[in-house]
């Protein structure tokens, strides 16, 4: 263990999602853990945001347990899940039972001082809305902002339908300035230089089929790439300006969003733990009063 050094109180913690992918972010959480390094606020969506619960809660390698013990189980992710479920993940058993098999520290969670936001879509109006502690049970709010579009369903949360927070705001690093946090620590699931393609004809006839009932989300799942990338080019100005620091994979990516491959996994969380480790003196500089 490092020993632990103040960070400044408007220091964010932003991070993006990526199903699976977003174990790179669990492997650079448990070094701030490691570290000392705890923000004052983290903000997120999707699988970024769910892994992040565990970095506020305290629980060192948990997420990284749960990857070891329940990739490949059906329960966690399967086709069939897709069929009975309407989603290949399985939305109850990750957010309302897996808590109880791997346990979850919620007394911890709730008292420690960090503002966390879960970043959602609201699929009447396709705008992307944010839940703070208190707002809605933090596995409600997590289970919405990871609810993916196409393939999964809507979640409810207080009378409301919600899909993943990636559609609408997938790397929320704006938002943590708006929110008086401007010094943003930004993890990414994706290598430099990468850009999201635009979906094809037949995708976006889906789309337009799919949320036919819902206009506003209709136009933000079809633009779900522009969003993406605008805010990448974005992100890099701004880091290029010092504004923000950037982690993310330094080595070419072999798990995808719906990765089952164990070793893969682990690859992936020590990239995320070694490329966070490898800039400990430039977080220092960043972060410290």
């Amino acid at each position: 263990m490092t020993t632990a050094f103040p960070v400044r109180g408007d220091a964010a913690l932003v991070l993006e999602g990526g199903g699976m992918r977003a174990h790179y972010a669990s492997g650079a959480m448990d070094f701030f853990l490691e570290a000392g390094i705890r923000f004052p606020y983290v903000i997120g969506v999707s699988a970024g945001i769910s892994n992040a619960a565990s970095y506020v809660s305290g629980q060192f390698g948990r997420n990284r347990q749960v990857f070891t013990r329940f990739a490949g189980d059906p329960r966690y992710f399967s086709w069939w899940n897709w069929f009975r479920e309407g989603n290949p993940f399985g939305m109850d058993f990750i957010y309302r039972e897996l808590p109880n098999h791997l346990p979850f520290e919620f007394a911890a969670f709730e008292s420690a001082p960090t503002r966390f936001r879960v970043g959602a879509t609201d699929c009447e109006t396709g705008r992307a809305v944010y839940f703070d502690k208190g707002d809605a049970p933090l596995t409600e709010a997590l289970l919405a902002s990871s609810s993916l579009p196409m393939v999964g369903r809507m979640a409810r949360v207080n009378g409301r339908l919600y899909l993943d927070g990636g559609i609408a705001d997938p790397i929320p690093f704006a938002q943590a300035a708006a929110d008086g946090f401007p010094r943003r620590v930004v993890v990414l699931t994706r290598n430099q230089g990468f850009r999201k393609p635009a979906p094809g004809p037949a995708m976006r006839a889906a789309i337009r089929l799919k949320y036919r009932h819902f206009p506003g989300l209709a136009e933000a799942v079809r633009r779900q790439h522009e969003t993406y990338n605008r805010q990448l080019d974005e992100l890099e100005a701004e880091e290029v300006g010092g504004r923000l620091m950037v982690i993310r994979p330094s080595k070419p990516l072999a798990v995808g969003r719906y990765s089952q491959d164990r070793a893969e996994l682990e690859c992936l969380y020590q990239n995320g733990h070694a490329d966070a480790a490898a800039c400990a003196d430039q977080l220092r500089d960043f972060l410290s009063p």
